[in-house]
């Protein structure tokens, strides 16, 4: 998850559990999420079908969106917090 959203609380529009001020994240952005002040990505926005002018309402991750696109898929996997990774090394013939 990116940075601004990690440990931060989940926030839906009946649980204001964000730090911003000026009201709910979750509310105004149409989605559910780990909201700080209020994010750079929401995987639970609204649908709106690709390049649209609802700044930030869309299901989008800025680094490859910015706010103005929604994108088509996503995928969210969740592993505990205690989880090593681990590699483990096979000789292919």
């Amino acid at each position: 998850m990116i940075g601004s959203h990690n440990n931060k609380k989940f926030t839906t529009k009946d649980k204001d559990n964000d730090i911003h001020k000026d009201g709910n994240c979750a509310d105004m952005y149409k989605g559910a999420w780990w909201y700080g002040s209020c994010h750079s990505s929401n995987l639970n926005g609204l649908y709106l079908r690709g390049i649209h002018d609802r700044h930030a309402k869309g299901v989008h991750w800025y680094s490859f969106t910015y706010h103005n696109k929604s994108l088509d898929t996503t995928e969210m996997k969740i592993r505990p917090t205690n989880f090593r990774k681990s590699f483990v090394l096979t000789k292919t013939p």
